[in-house]
């Protein structure tokens, strides 16, 4: 680190913040694209868990505590911990399986579905959080928690919900699904989220494009509760024009 200069210093320190890797895997990846700050968290969150293994974390405990919640040899086609498993594991580390802070951690694994985890996936995102058993994943949540108050990671993990709750080869999530999902991320992070999904509810559409998914947080965080900031020329989705609209109309009713 110490030559370094200042730019690839904080780098450094920007990409162990949002990724939660330690300096020297930071470090590691940033040379190996040459200082490309995004394309490194890229290549590091979409990357084989062998490549950036974690020399802490037990392999033995590992795969004994996947043995504790994978499904029962016959119930799947495939060797997963399923939701069963899931929810197990979410009481055994306190936490609600429909807290927030879930998708963290399911993105840490970089689960494709939604309700399973490959073997694969749970090393890999138990080796990324330097963790062998439930005891020391949960002596992690409140750190995981608190990285999510990062706009940068909480945009990470908003982004990565889209194609983790989605149903595999669609392009969209049903509505009920998307509704579900903004009120679990956006809860206490933007005030007018039970009135857009109340909103979507009583529209025609029945899905929600990934286009409208990534700029409805654009828009929580751009755009005041009395739609100040808003410009009706901005390449905003018909979809959040439209609901800012119905919020004029009453204002002005």
């Amino acid at each position: 680190m110490n030559r370094l200069n200042k730019a690839q210093k904080d780098k450094v320190k920007r990409f162990a913040a949002v990724s939660d890797a330690d300096e020297k895997t930071a470090l590691a990846v940033l040379k190996e694209v040459r200082w490309d700050l995004e394309l490194g968290l890229e290549t590091y969150f979409t990357s084989p868990s062998s490549h950036f293994a974690s020399a802490n974390v037990d392999a033995a405990a590992l795969e004994k505590t996947y043995g504790e919640y994978r499904a029962a040899d016959g119930t799947h086609d495939d060797d997963i911990i399923d939701a069963v498993g899931i929810e197990r594991l979410c009481a055994d580390i306190g936490i609600d399986p429909v807290d927030p802070v879930i998708l963290n951690v399911s993105s840490k694994m970089e689960a494709k579905t939604m309700g399973a985890y490959t073997k694969e996936e749970f090393f890999r995102g138990m080796t990324r959080m330097e963790t062998s058993d439930a005891r020391a994943l949960k002596s992690k949540i409140p750190a995981l928690r608190a990285e999510m108050d990062d706009p940068a990671v909480f945009k990470r993990v908003f982004e990565y919900a889209f194609d983790f709750a989605k149903e595999p080869n669609h392009k969209s999530l049903p509505l009920e699904t998307a509704t579900a999902m903004f009120k679990v991320l956006l809860d206490g992070r933007w005030a007018l989220v039970d009135e857009w999904c109340a909103f979507l509810e009583k529209g025609e559409i029945k899905a929600v494009t990934r286009d409208t998914w990534t700029q409805t947080l654009e828009f929580s965080r751009q755009i005041g509760e009395d739609m100040r900031g808003y410009d009706p020329a901005g390449a905003w989705p018909y979809l959040i024009d439209e609901f800012v609209e119905h919020k004029l109309e009453q204002k002005s009713s």
